[in-house]
């Protein structure tokens, strides 16, 4: 005789959210009462476990001119979000659940205890507190519009709603369960969807051997151009050296232009133009390698400047010729790589592309084409800096999705 398969009740919510990271959160948090948070994880917030290697930089002290300002593009889109639910209102409702905030001599923002799990906690009290549920294991593989929204789980639970909220995040880190899948979700229910690249990534760059021994160099404040078929592009940051390549907030915050075969070219000694010979009329009888330490430059970085350029170190700055000085001028203001790796989303820390924001209403985070669907979070088309602003617009945005409720 065959065996009967139980037949799973149908699971009804006012709202329903997918995705439980900060934007998921948020939602529920806003809304209360009526919504139904779902996490395909055995807990929610994963991704936030591992921001900031742990610590969870999750916004700053900008006031909220300053941050839009830096949000580039995105900034006219993500304003009512950030005017709804901002840094400090976000630092408040941490605060009434137990997780007080501790802001660096840099601005960045950090539970006090330096613990992503102790704000990761305090938002699912805040969840609960705040009468939403919490289902987590449910993974949604599919999203129907009949009247209500009907999602389909992989364990066969139907869940269905009136309004759907989508916040499952991007396609980086999928580990932490941001696998990209919620894309599919939104594309069932008529959203086109921008190809996925990685933002906030380090690179790779072409012809690395003589700089390898530079990994850990830390520069501030460093120029950089960025050339690639999407344009030219001209930025300023802190720049980090590793054993393949580049990071640091000048890297991770332009990646997203990027593509191999793309070029960087740095300006490692503003100035050099009248610096440089003022350098050398001073130590004449310095060799280049001792002088150039007079221009403020790691010996380890002049080292590798030079050889990657062929030109010998110990040559004695008064016997330099008149076209080894144009070069290393150039050198010192015109550094060009080559890109020939991005992190890939496996391991950088944000996703470019995702739903096009022109298909998304700013005030309210619904979408243009499917009335009672709202998005937010990562799975938007906008790429923002390091240093807090891609949790506080996460966290924003859901919070302004949340606060639309149907009576």
């Amino acid at each position: 005789m065959k065996k009967q398969e139980k037949v799973r009740p149908e699971i009804r919510a006012s709202t329903a959210i997918v995705g439980a990271g900060p934007a998921g959160l948020l939602a529920a948090i806003a809304h209360g009462a009526g919504a139904l948070l779902l996490e395909r994880n055995p807990d929610a917030g994963r991704k936030l476990l591992v921001s900031g290697a742990g610590q969870c930089n999750f916004s700053n002290n900008l006031s909220r001119e300053d941050f839009l300002r830096a949000c580039g593009r995105a900034a006219n889109f993500l304003k009512p979000a950030i005017y709804q639910f901002g840094n400090e209102d976000f630092i408040s409702l941490l605060a009434e659940a137990g997780c007080p905030t501790l802001i660096r001599e840099d601005g960045k923002a950090f539970p006090a205890s330096l613990r992503a799990a102790d704000l990761r906690d305090a938002l699912v009290r805040q969840v609960l507190a705040r009468g939403a549920r919490l289902q987590t294991g449910v993974y949604i593989v599919d999203a129907r519009r009949d009247g209500d929204f009907i999602l389909t789980a992989r364990d066969g639970r139907i869940i269905r709603c009136s309004r759907l909220i989508l916040a499952g995040g991007g396609c980086s880190w999928p580990q932490t369960g941001s696998d990209g899948s919620v894309y599919d979700l939104a594309r069932a229910l008529g959203h086109s969807i921008v190809e996925p690249r990685p933002a906030l990534a380090s690179i790779d760059v072409e012809d690395y051997a003589h700089f390898r021994d530079c990994a850990g160099i830390s520069l501030r404040d460093v120029n950089a151009v960025f050339r690639s078929a999407r344009g030219r592009h001209e930025a300023r940051g802190d720049l980090l050296w590793t054993h393949t390549g580049l990071s640091g907030p000048l890297i991770l915050d332009n990646s997203h232009h990027l593509d191999r075969g793309d070029s960087i070219s740095l300006c490692l000694l503003p100035g050099a133009e009248e610096k440089l010979p003022r350098i050398l009329r001073q130590h004449p009888r310095h060799t280049l390698l001792n002088a150039l330490k007079f221009a403020s430059l790691p010996e380890s970085l002049i080292r590798a400047l030079l050889q990657h350029q062929g030109i010998e170190s110990g040559q004695v700055c008064a016997q330099l010729s008149r076209p080894t000085r144009k070069r290393l001028v150039a050198l010192l203001t015109s550094l060009r790589l080559k890109v020939s790796r991005i992190e890939s989303l496996k391991t950088c820390m944000s996703t470019a592309g995702g739903v096009p924001l022109a298909e998304v209403r700013a005030k309210s985070m619904e979408s243009a084409l499917c009335p009672g669907l709202f998005l937010a979070g990562e799975l938007l088309d906008y790429s923002l800096p390091s240093g807090g602003f891609n949790i506080q617009a996460a966290a924003s945005t859901g919070y302004l999705a949340g606060r639309q409720k149907i009576y």
